[in-house]
C-alpha cells in the first residue's frame, strides 16, 4: 500500500527523479527497490539504475559520500550533521562523511551584488568603498567577501547567502522527508534509529543556517560571554549592515588553526593554542550552557599571542542544567572508571529501552573501563572513551538526545584539533576540574536553598488548588458526569482494517448479486436482445467481471492474498 502518492505535476517530481538516478548510479538500487511501492508513479526502471563501472572498486561509505556531494547543498549539510552522530552510524561511515567538503564553486559577483542591493535597497557602492569580487570562502549555502565599509572605514567580512539557496534547500528537504517517511515504513530495521526525528533535528539546524541575522545574534552572545577573556576573541558584528541574507562582521586577518607551518612561522605556541581551544569548549558547556557545535579547524583562526578566533557560528546549541548534569556525570564516570554512575544516569533519564540486558551492558562498559585501569589520569584518552561509548549506544540502541551527542562531539573535535597542534595534548586533565567544579556547585548550600524554595512554591500551589480540584471531582460524581477516558493503542489501525474488510465483503456481495441477477435475465431472456441475449444481462456480467478484477487486483497489491 502506498503511504504517499506523488502527482506527476508536483513541483518536486523532477528533482526527486534526479535524486533517485544519482542513488542508483552509486549502487543503492537495492535500497530503492525496497521502498518502490511507496514511491507511487516513479517508473520501476528508475529504481534499477546500474552502478557505474568506475565506482565498483569503492567501499560503500565512499560511495555514500560521493553520492551526497553530487546531490547538492541540503544533502551535504545533512551528511555533515550525520557525521557527528557516531551513536547511530558506524565509525567507517562517520569518518567518510567527515570528509564532506562544504567548499563549492562560488557564484558570480554579479549575483552576489544583486542579493546585497536587494537587501539594503541601495547600490553596493553606497555601503562599501571597496569589495573583493573573489570570495575568501565559498560554501554550499553562502560565500564570504572581504570589503571596506564606506561610513566607518573598517575592514569587514561580508557573508551573503547564495541566490536561490533557500528554494533549493526547501525542495530537497521536502524530498528528504518524503524518502525517510517511505523508508521508515518499508525498511523495518530503520525504526530503531528514529529517522524522522533525526531529519526533524537536521531541518531545524539547516533552517537556522539560512538566517544570517540569527547567526549574528549568536555571535554577539558569544562575544558577551567571552568579553573579559584574553585567550579567545569573538569578531564584532555590525548590526546596522546585517539582515537575513547578508551579515557584516569584523574581518579577521589570522592564521587557520590547521595551518601548522603558518603558526610556527608566526611564533605561535601551538600547545597554548590547544589548551585555549579546550578551555573555550569546556567553558561553553559547563559555564554558559550555550556551545559552538562545529569547532571544525576550518572555522577557527589564530592571532597573536596564541588567541583563538572562531568565525562560523552556523551550528550552535543550548543545554540546560539537567543536560549539563547528565553530560558531566557520564564524562566523570569515564574519567573515574565508575560504571555504576554511567548506568545510573542512563536509567534515570530513560535512555535505555526496557528490553536491554543491563547485565550485558555493564559488562561491555567494564571492558571499556578496564582498558584505562592502570593508566594514570593525565594519560587517559577521553576521546577514545567517548567513541567507545558511541559504539555501545549503537549496540544497545541507547537513546541519547541529539544535543548531548553534539556536546560529546564538540569535546571530540576540540581534543582532535588539540592533538594536531600538540601530539602530547590530552583534554582529560582540562575536563575533570571543570566537571568537578560544576558538580561541587550542584551540591553546595546555595543549590539546596534554591531547590527548597522551588519545592515550597510547588507545595504551596498544590495546597491552594487541592480543595478546588476535589470539589470539582465530587460535583461531577454527584451529577453522574465523571468520565475516565480510555485509549487503546493501535485501535484506529484495527478499525481501519475492519472497515477495509467490510468494504471488500460489500464489494463481493454486490458482484455476486450482479452475477445472479444477470444469470436470471439471460435465462429468462428479459429485455432488449442482441443476437438472442438480453442486453441488461450482458451488461451485468461485464460490470461484475470489471468489479471482480478490481477487487482481486486490490487484494494482490495489499500483499494479503
Amino acid at each position: 500500500m502506498k503511504i504517499l502518492k506523488i502527482n506527476k505535476n508536483y513541483k518536486n517530481f523532477t528533482r526527486l527523479v534526479k535524486i533517485l538516478s544519482i542513488l542508483g548510479k552509486y549502487g543503492f538500487s537495492s535500497w530503492l527497490k525496497r521502498i518502490s511501492d511507496g514511491l507511487g508513479v516513479i517508473p520501476k526502471g528508475m529504481l534499477s539504475v546500474r552502478q557505474e563501472r568506475s565506482l565498483l572498486g569503492l567501499t560503500e561509505p565512499e560511495r555514500v559520500r560521493l553520492a551526497i556531494e553530487e546531490l547538492g547543498p541540503a544533502f551535504i549539510k545533512f551528511g555533515q550533521i550525520l557525521s557527528l552522530r557516531s551513536d547511530i552510524i558506524p565509525p567507517a561511515y562517520a569518518m567518510e562523511l567527515e570528509k564532506l567538503q562544504d567548499r563549492t564553486p562560488p557564484v558570480s559577483f554579479k549575483a552576489i551584488r544583486k542579493v546585497v542591493e536587494e537587501q539594503f535597497g541601495t547600490p553596493i557602492e553606497n555601503i562599501f568603498t571597496k569589495i573583493d569580487e573573489d570570495p575568501v570562502a565559498s560554501g554550499s549555502i553562502a560565500q564570504v567577501h572581504r570589503a571596506k565599509l564606506r561610513k566607518e572605514g573598517y575592514e569587514v567580512a561580508l557573508k551573503v547567502l547564495k541566490p536561490g539557496t533557500k528554494k533549493i534547500v526547501e525542495t530537497d528537504m521536502n524530498i528528504i522527508r518524503l524518502l525517510v517517511r517511505i523508508a521508515s515504513n518499508y525498511i523495518p530495521e530503520l525504526e530503531a534509529y528514529n529517522p524522522l526525528q533525526i531529519v526533524q533535528d537536521f531541518s531545524e539546524l539547516l533552517v537556522n543556517q539560512l538566517n544570517l541575522l540569527r547567526e549574528a545574534r549568536t555571535i554577539e552572545r558569544f562575544r558577551h560571554f567571552f568579553k573579559d577573556e584574553n585567550y579567545v576573541y569573538i569578531p564584532k558584528i555590525y548590526r546596522e549592515y546585517t539582515m537575513n541574507s547578508c551579515m557584516v562582521m569584523e574581518f579577521i586577518d589570522g592564521i587557520k588553526i590547521s595551518n601548522l607551518e603558518g603558526l610556527e612561522r608566526a611564533g605561535i605556541d601551538r600547545r597554548a593554542v590547544a589548551e585555549n581551544g579546550a578551555r573555550l569548549a569546556l567553558r561553553e558547556i559547563f559555564d554558559f550552557g550555550f556551545y559552538h557545535a562545529d569547532p571544525h579547524p576550518g572555522n577557527i583562526f589564530v592571532i597573536p599571542p596564541n588567541v583563538i578566533v572562531p568565525v562560523d557560528f552556523g551550528i550552535t546549541g543550548y543545554i540546560d542544567e539537567e543536560g549539563v548534569q547528565i553530560v558531566g556525570n557520564i564524562l566523570l564516570g569515564l574519567i573515574e572508571r565508575d560504571v555504576d554512575r554511567i548506568i545510573r544516569y542512563f536509567q534515570r533519564y530513560n535512555f535505555i529501552k526496557d528490553d536491554v540486558d543491563i547485565r550485558k551492558l555493564k559488562i561491555d562498559l567494564y571492558d571499556l573501563i578496564d582498558e584505562t585501569k592502570d593508566v594514570p589520569l593525565g594519560q587517559i584518552n577521553i576521546s577514545s572513551s567517548i567513541k567507545a561509548i558511541f559504539s555501545i549506544t549503537r549496540k544497545y540502541r541507547i537513546r541519547f538526545p541529539s544535543e548531548y551527542l553534539l556536546i560529546f562531539n564538540t569535546i571530540l573535535e576540540s581534543d582532535g584539533v588539540g592533538r594536531k597542534l600538540d601530539p602530547d595534548f590530552n583534554i582529560t586533565k582540562f575536563a575533570k576540574p571543570y566537571i568537578n567544579r560544576w558538580i561541587t556547585g550542584q551540591y553546595g548550600p546555595k543549590r539546596y536553598i534554591k531547590e527548597l524554595v522551588f519545592l515550597m512554591e510547588d507545595l504551596s500551589y498544590f495546597i491552594k488548588i487541592l480543595p478546588v480540584e476535589l470539589n470539582s471531582i465530587i460535583r461531577k460524581l454527584r451529577a453522574g458526569k465523571f468520565r475516565i477516558p480510555i485509549s487503546h493503542e493501535n485501535l484506529e489501525k484495527a478499525v481501519g482494517e475492519i472497515d477495509r474488510i467490510g468494504n471488500r465483503l460489500s464489494f463481493a456481495i454486490i458482484i455476486a448479486s450482479l452475477l445472479l441477477s444477470s444469470t436470471i435475465l439471460v435465462q429468462a431472456k428479459i429485455g432488449p436482445l442482441i443476437r438472442g441475449y438480453p442486453i441488461l444481462g450482458l451488461a451485468g456480467f461485464a460490470v461484475a467481471v470489471v468489479m471482480g478484477l478490481w477487487l482481486l487486483f486490490g487484494i494482490i497489491r495489499s500483499g494479503k492474498l
